[in-house]
C-alpha cells in the first residue's frame, strides 16, 4: 500500500466536506500516522491506536497534576473505533476516576432542553411564533415574548433579585415567573430563557421535564446513564460538583428550583455524550445542525443555545479546531465539560475541576486573589455555601466556580488534541478499509492514567 497517496487522497475528500485548515496542515496532522503505521507493520489496528494516544493521555496527565483538576475522562469516537481516556480521582478524598464516571454537565443540559423543544413543536404542540404568555399565563411580565425568541437567543431578561437566593422553591419559581423582559433582538447568552422553556413544556403537556427528556432523548438514544434525578446506587459515580452527595450539581439557580431547571441539572457519563453527539445528525432529535442557526445573529452561534459551530479563527474564536469538518457542533459547561459531534464522529473531554474539595477551592481563590490583588484588581469569590428551606428542613449546598481556577486555555488545548486525533483515526479506518475492504470489526481502546 503507498500510504503517501492513500493519505493525499483521503485529504483531498476530507477537504471537499468543508474545513479551514489547509491542506498542508491537515498533512502534517497525519504524518504521525504514517510514520506510525511505516514503523510497526506488524502491529494490530488496536496496538497502532494505542501507541497514537500514548502522548494524548501524557497530556491529561500533566494537566491534572499541574493544576487543581482531580480527574477527567476524555473519549473518542470513528465509526466504529472507539477510545476512551480516564485517570486521576473522581474527588478530593483520592478515590480513582472510574470509566463509567457521571459528570455534571453544567450548561450542556440546554441542548437537551432544546432538543425536547424541537420534538414538541415537530409534533405541532406549540410553534416557534406562539407567545410565551399564551402557552403559560404564570409568566406575568413578558410581553409578546414568543418561542423563537427563546430559542434564539435573542432576548435579554431581568428578575427581582437572583433566583439563587431565594429560599424556597416557590420563592424562585415566583421571581421567575415575574420576570421581565428587558429586549429583544440581539444575541444574549443566558440561563433564563432554557428554565422558561422547561416550565412552559412542563404546563402545556402536563408531564414532568425529566419524563419529557426521558421521552425524546433518553429512551430513543438509548442513555443508560444520562440522569435529572441520579438514582442512589449510582451516587459512588458523581463528579464534577461539590454537592454529589447529595446526587446534586454544581448550580444553585437549578437547586434553588427544585435540583434541576432547563439550563443545568443533568449528570451524563463520556459514553452516553458520544452517543448523543453522534446521533443528532442521524435520529433527526434536533434541526438539521448545519441549518440551526441564525446566522448573522451572532456568528458560529445561534438558536441550539450554548452550541458552537465551526470558524475560521477556529479556538481563537470557537470551541472547534479549524480541522474539525463544517458539520460539527459543540456544546459546553462551566464545571469545565465540552462534546463535540459530526456526521461520522463524537469525541469530548470531562474534567472535574469542581470536585476538588472546599477547602482545597478555598485555597485556590486565596492565592488567584492574590495574584489578581498584584494587578490591581478586585478580589473574587468562588466558592460560596447555600442555605435553603426544603419543607421546613433546612439544607446546605455549596457552589465551586472553577472557571477561573481552571483556566479555559488548557480546555481549548485537549479540544485541539481530541480534534488531531479523531483526524488522525479517520485516515486509520480509511488505511484498514484499504487493506481489508470487508473489515467491519468494531475497535474499542481504554487507557488508564494515575490516579493519586
Amino acid at each position: 500500500m503507498n500510504l503517501e497517496k492513500v493519505m493525499n487522497a483521503f485529504v483531498d475528500d476530507y477537504m471537499k466536506r468543508g474545513v479551514y485548515a489547509s491542506r498542508e496542515e491537515l498533512l502534517n496532522v497525519l504524518e504521525e500516522v504514517k510514520a506510525i503505521v511505516s514503523a510497526n507493520k506488524d502491529k494490530t489496528p488496536e496496538e497502532i491506536i494505542d501507541i497514537m494516544f500514548e502522548k494524548n493521555i501524557k497530556e491529561l496527565e500533566e494537566i491534572r497534576q499541574k493544576y487543581p483538576v482531580p480527574g477527567y475522562t476524555a473519549s473518542i469516537n470513528v465509526d466504529n473505533i472507539n477510545v476512551k481516556l480516564y485517570g486521576g480521582n473522581i474527588n478530593y478524598l483520592g478515590e480513582s476516576m472510574p470509566d463509567n464516571a457521571l459528570f455534571d454537565i453544567a450548561s450542556m443540559t440546554k441542548f437537551y432542553t432544546q432538543a425536547v423543544v424541537y420534538n414538541l413543536i415537530k409534533e405541532g404542540v406549540f410553534s416557534y411564533t406562539d407567545k410565551i404568555k399564551d402557552l403559560d399565563p404564570r409568566f406575568v411580565n413578558v410581553g409578546d415574548l414568543t418561542v423563537e425568541d427563546v430559542l434564539t437567543f435573542t432576548t435579554e431578561f431581568r428578575t427581582d433579585g437572583r433566583i439563587s437566593d431565594k429560599k424556597t422553591i416557590d420563592e424562585a419559581k415566583d421571581t421567575l415567573y415575574k420576570v421581565n423582559v428587558v429586549g429583544t433582538g440581539k444575541y444574549n447568552y443566558n440561563d433564563i430563557g432554557m428554565i422558561i422553556m422547561k416550565e412552559v413544556m412542563e404546563h402545556v403537556t402536563g408531564a414532568k421535564y425529566e419524563d419529557l427528556v426521558d421521552k425524546y432523548l433518553i429512551k430513543p438514544l438509548n442513555l443508560k446513564d444520562t440522569h435529572l434525578i441520579v438514582p442512589n446506587n449510582k451516587y459512588h459515580l458523581l463528579t464534577g460538583s461539590p454537592n454529589v452527595k447529595y446526587g446534586k450539581v454544581n448550580d444553585m439557580t437549578a437547586l434553588s428550583l427544585g435540583g434541576y431547571s432547563g439550563h443545568a441539572g443533568m449528570f451524563a457519563s463520556s459514553s452516553d455524550l458520544i452517543k448523543l453527539m453522534r446521533e443528532v445528525h442521524h435520529n433527526n432529535i434536533v434541526p438539521n445542525i448545519s441549518d440551526a442557526y441564525t446566522h448573522g445573529v451572532n456568528v458560529a452561534r445561534g438558536i441550539m443555545g450554548n452550541t458552537y459551530t465551526t470558524h475560521p479563527d477556529g479556538l481563537d474564536y470557537t470551541y472547534l479546531d479549524t480541522t474539525e469538518v463544517d458539520d460539527s457542533f459543540v456544546i459546553q459547561g462551566s464545571t469545565r465539560v465540552n462534546a463535540t459531534g459530526s456526521l461520522d464522529s463524537a469525541h469530548n473531554i470531562l474534567f472535574n475541576p469542581s470536585s476538588m474539595g472546599v477547602e482545597r477551592a478555598k485555597e485556590e481563590n486565596e492565592k488567584l486573589n492574590m495574584r489578581r490583588a498584584e494587578k490591581g484588581q478586585n478580589p473574587l469569590q468562588l466558592v460560596k455555601r447555600f442555605e435553603f428551606d426544603r419543607d421546613g428542613k433546612l439544607v446546605n449546598y455549596d457552589l465551586i466556580d472553577s472557571r477561573q481556577l481552571f483556566p479555559s486555555v488548557k480546555i481549548e488545548q485537549v479540544i485541539k488534541s481530541n480534534a488531531e486525533a479523531t483526524l488522525k483515526l479517520r485516515f486509520l479506518n480509511k488505511l484498514i478499509k484499504e487493506y481489508d475492504k470487508n473489515y467491519n470489526h468494531e475497535i474499542n481502546i481504554t487507557k488508564q492514567g494515575q490516579s493519586k
